[in-house]
């Protein structure tokens, strides 16, 4: 799993990323290079710029729902078993509700803890309980605000 949060465990408003942080952002695209993403709907409509560069697994209960650039998936499961296929790789990047589900499943945790908090109508899931143990730390102060990049395992 790889995700972003605030202080507050703000992760999204309104659909987006309620920061835009340079260097998270390069730090998410160099960690899943070469690997598999796995993203509900609304992520890939924020990823969408970048899916012709990676491979992509969308899950999507819309029988109907195509995405470019991207294979479907109806169900966390199915999305997990063909993204299996496609790679070795597999990074479950989001929303709120995939991460709960892929939690207990998952084996690390590459989280960027931002710190400061944010408005927004989105907040990670609490990992403190799968994710008991802290692989690696670097923590960096941007212009505008302080990022540790943690690895957690369980």
């Amino acid at each position: 799993m790889i995700a972003a949060c605030a202080r507050n465990r703000v992760m999204g408003s309104k659909g987006t990323l309620p920061w835009k942080i340079k260097e998270d952002w390069e730090y998410f695209l160099k960690t899943t290079e070469g690997g598999v993403l796995l993203m509900g709907r609304r992520c890939y409509e924020d990823f969408t710029e970048y899916a012709s560069t990676r491979q992509l697994v969308v899950l999507s209960r819309d029988p109907d729902k195509t995405f470019t650039h991207a294979s479907k998936a109806a169900s966390l499961k199915e999305g997990i078993k063909l993204a299996q296929s496609m790679g070795e790789n597999i990074w479950i990047c989001g929303g709120a509700e995939i991460y709960k589900h892929a939690m207990p499943m998952s084996v690390e945790l590459y989280l960027t803890q931002i710190d400061q908090d944010y408005d927004g109508d989105v907040k990670f899931p609490a990992w403190k309980d799968h994710f008991k143990t802290e692989i690696s730390r670097k923590t960096i102060t941007t212009e505008r605000v302080k990022l540790s990049f943690l690895i957690l395992g369980r």
